[in-house]
Parts: C-alpha cells; structure tokens; sequence
C-alpha cells in the first residue's frame, strides 16, 4: 500500500506540476488574442472614418468645360507638334503643326516680309557666289512658310490668287535652277521670284 502511496503521490506531484503550467499557455493565448482584437479595431475606426468621409467627396461634382476653342487658338499646338502621326497639311479643322500654326494678319504680314527680305538679300547673295547648296537650303527654308502666309494673306486681305500662284511657280523655277547649278537659269528665276514677291508683299502687308 505504502509503494502504491508513494506512487500516487508522485502523479498527484506531476499532476500538481502541469495545473501550474497549464495558467501559462493560457495566458499567451490571452495575450494574443488581445493583439488582435486591437488590430480589428484600428480597422474598424480607419472603416468608419472612410465611411464617414465618402458623403462629402460624393458631393464634389465634376465639371466638364468645354476647351475646343482655346485649343483651336493654340493650347495643344506645342503637342502635336511633337506628334509624328500627323501630317504637316492644314486640316479642315485647324492647322495641325506648330511651325504652320496661323497668327494674326499682322504678324503673318510681319513673318512674310522677312522671308521676302531674306529671298533678296540672303539668296540673292548665294546664287551670285554659285554657293548652290546654301541657296537650296535658304530658299526652302522661307518658302516653308512663305506659301503658308501668302495664302493667309491673301484670303484675309482678299489679294489675287492667281498672281499669288504665279510667284510660287517662279519659287518652284528657281529652286530647280539652283538644283541643277545653271547659273543663268538661276539669276534669272531669282529676278522674278524678287520682283513678284517683293509687289505681292507691298499689296498684302
């Protein structure tokens, strides 16, 4: 009985030693279940400001305004400059590149003289020296918006066309000239291309 005592005694000990550890694990799950229920309610505060919030951005409507006009009249001119999908031919709706863009009459009067000053001063000068390559390259470069201004200059100030188109075939005449390195051919264009551009340009501007 004594050895069974003693025994006994022994798992009652090593039952009292896992009631004393039992406490523990129950308190870490205690303290677990405390971490999250204060994450849950961070949450639901964070929800019920959210909720709270959305009526008054639901009340901000938004406004369409209608910019048609003000990029007719150049806002977005610079982009499509920079868009190579499109073409530098004037469109039915506008002009379509920021180099052809169309400024009033007097600075389309201002722009087209100087390009009518640079045929007789810069040009002249190229031919002369049979520099034929600086010629070309200055012939096209205020021909790239002297047709452009011409035409505008004379739809605004109801010019005549015909000799507007006449002046543009001396241009074509004289830059094959050029092209061809024919220096009569080209000093004699070039007497042409001055004197009808020098009176379209007294007549427009």
């Amino acid at each position: 009985m004594a050895a069974i005592s003693s025994a006994a005694s022994v798992f009652t000990g090593k039952a009292l030693v896992q009631a004393k550890t039992a406490p523990k694990a129950k308190a870490s799950v205690a303290v677990t279940a405390s971490a999250d229920a204060r994450k849950a309610a961070s949450l639901l505060a964070a929800g019920v400001i959210a909720l709270q919030a959305t009526p008054a951005m639901a009340l901000n409507m938004i406004e369409l305004q209608d910019e048609r006009q003000t990029n007719k009249n150049g806002l977005q001119l610079i982009y499509e400059a920079r868009d190579l999908n499109i073409t530098q031919s004037v469109r039915q709706d506008g002009n379509s590149r920021f180099s052809f863009q169309k400024l009033t009459t007097a600075q389309t009067a201002t722009r087209a003289s100087e390009s009518i000053k640079r045929l007789n001063t810069d040009v002249g000068e190229y031919v002369g020296k049979a520099y034929w390559t600086q010629a070309a390259n200055e012939l096209r470069r205020q021909v790239g918006t002297l047709r452009f201004d011409m035409n505008n200059l004379v739809a605004d100030k109801g010019g005549d066309k015909a000799a507007a188109k006449a002046f543009y075939a001396s241009i074509e005449k004289l830059d094959f000239s050029i092209r061809q390195k024919d220096q009569a051919a080209a000093t004699a264009a070039l007497a042409s291309v001055q004197e009808q551009g020098n009176a379209l340009i007294k007549q427009l501007a």
